[in-house]
């Protein structure tokens, strides 16, 4: 038999789900041995849902899969564990938000047993492949360094290369190149080619352009539904949605009138003036920060002014993610170096770090890991009210209400009473750039923001940003695709081992 898996009539509903809707539908899929295959489909249609299927972490609440190991056919979802990999944006957030210390060499170790921590001694054998697979990576540097440590970027690599060591006769990667820079993703890519002798590959993607050469045979899920192979989604001639119609203004409940607030204020409003006049909103000087006693940003001297909106580029583990939770009040600038703040929102220039997680809001693959607990996505948007993780106070009606405007404002309402474990990663990038929003901030940091979303949740996502930026918000925005931006970006900066140049 060539069929490596076989899905037969597949319905299910995900766990934790009460209302028990159906996540796929009568999904039958003969996958044969060396057939490589693209999923695709819009944010929620079921492409995750569906990987996770054939690796055996879901079952059927219908139908059935038979996976066709060494030992012949087999239905228990062991046999799809035993021999498959999966990397994920859920695998990668259960590493972000346990922390747990291990090494690199030891994250991949584990894909030899498939186990998430090291539980046995390792091998000569095996030490020698992982080396190898690091140096094929470029991740040489990594393997002595702790998970918690690394980048959101090297943290992917080391999953793949984790995935790849053991060479699986299935090999299962969602949105597998979000956040690597342009030349892992090249490494990696080349890996595959290598692979795809021994392995089959079903990769899920928004991004079609970036599919290699020999993956080209590609299937397209929509509302749970596995379609035909010749089936193509209809052309949306309203690609621009919402675009040309006028920006709602911000909710300001949270906020109050600007220069109004004056506890923990070090200065008035000249306190953000320069002394060419202009206004300056951050003002980094000298900066250097350490994490676990090691530098990771070197002597910066950076402002963000009115009016300017920055690019940060740079190689994966550079520092742009740490430069942002700086910026944030996430990290803190060693002796010598200082950070001043000045937010209009908060009635001028603040050190109180209330004050600033208010006014100066960051989302991030990191900051998503955080959340995982139970909470509707309603929920979920009004803790930006606070920039609490988690709720821990009753919202008044207006709050509420204004929530709920701000998630139909980028097309997430519906959800409103779902579970944010029962949804995509696109979904939840709305999501937390709704949570964001609450309060009417100055400033947003958003770190690869589009990883994840769709081709048209990406149009929306960046045409609001553009239509923020008519209304006074300024943005720091990081990622490694040149597409990815919106067009209000005027100044770019780039980061390397540590170091902020300026670039434009």
């Amino acid at each position: 038999m060539n069929d490596l898996v076989f899905v037969d009539n597949v319905s299910l509903f995900l766990p934790g789900d009460p209302a028990h809707e159906w996540a796929l539908r009568h999904i039958s899929w003969h996958i044969g041995r060396g057939e490589h295959c693209a999923l695709m489909g819009a944010n929620g249609a079921g492409k995750s849902t569906l990987l996770r299927l054939l690796r055996g972490e879901l079952w059927p609440a219908q139908g059935r899969v038979v996976w066709n190991g060494p030992d012949g056919p087999e239905e228990a979802p062991l046999a799809g564990r035993a021999m498959s990999a999966l990397v994920s944006p859920g695998q990668q957030e259960q590493y972000q938000r346990h922390a747990w210390y291990i090494t690199g060499r030891e994250l991949l170790l584990t894909g030899f047993e498939d186990t998430p921590l090291l539980y046995s001694y390792s091998q000569t054998q095996r030490e020698q492949l992982v080396a190898d697979m690091a140096r094929r990576l470029d991740a040489l540097p990594l393997l002595d360094r702790l998970v918690p440590e690394v980048s959101q970027g090297q943290l992917r690599l080391l999953l793949l290369g984790r995935a790849l060591v053991r060479r699986p006769a299935l090999l299962l990667l969602d949105e597998c190149t979000d956040g690597l820079d342009d030349d892992h993703r090249q490494r990696f890519l080349a890996l595959l080619d290598e692979v795809r002798e021994d392995s089959t590959i079903i990769m899920s993607t928004h991004r079609p352009d970036q599919l290699p050469a020999w993956c080209r045979r590609i299937r397209w899920v929509d509302a749970g539904c596995l379609m035909p192979p010749d089936w193509q989604p209809p052309h949306d001639d309203d690609d621009d949605g919402d675009a040309d119609t006028p920006p709602s203004p911000l909710p300001r409940c949270a906020r109050g009138p600007a220069g109004n607030k004056t506890s923990g204020k070090t200065g008035g409003e000249t306190g953000g003036k320069t002394d060419d006049g202009a206004d300056v909103l951050l003002d980094v000087r000298h900066a250097t920060v350490f994490i676990d006693r090691k530098e990771v940003l070197h002597d910066i001297c950076w402002q963000l002014r009115r009016g300017e909106h920055w690019r940060i580029t740079g190689a994966n583990g550079s520092g742009k993610s740490t430069f942002l939770r700086m910026l944030a009040g996430d990290e803190f600038v060693a002796d010598g170096g200082s950070i001043s703040r000045f937010l209009p929102g908060q009635g001028g220039k603040t050190v109180v770090l209330s004050d600033i997680r208010k006014a100066v809001r960051l989302v991030s693959d990191l900051s998503q890991a955080l959340y995982g607990y139970n909470l509707s996505a309603l929920e979920l948007v009004c803790s930006g009210w606070d920039n609490t993780v988690g709720n821990y106070r009753d919202y008044s009606a207006a709050e509420l209400e204004e929530a709920r405007a701000v998630m139909r404002r980028l097309d997430c309402l519906s959800l409103a009473e779902t579970s944010i474990r029962l949804l995509s990663t696109g979904q939840l990038r709305r999501l937390f750039l709704a949570r964001a929003l609450l309060g009417g901030p100055d400033i947003l940091l958003l770190d690869e923001p589009c990883s994840g979303l769709d081709e048209h949740g990406r149009h929306q996502y960046l045409a609001l940003l553009d239509r923020l930026a008519t209304q006074g918000i300024h943005f720091v925005f990081v990622s490694h695709l040149a597409s990815d931006g919106p067009s209000c970006l005027n100044r770019t900066a780039h980061m390397e081992d540590g170091r902020l140049r300026i670039v434009s």
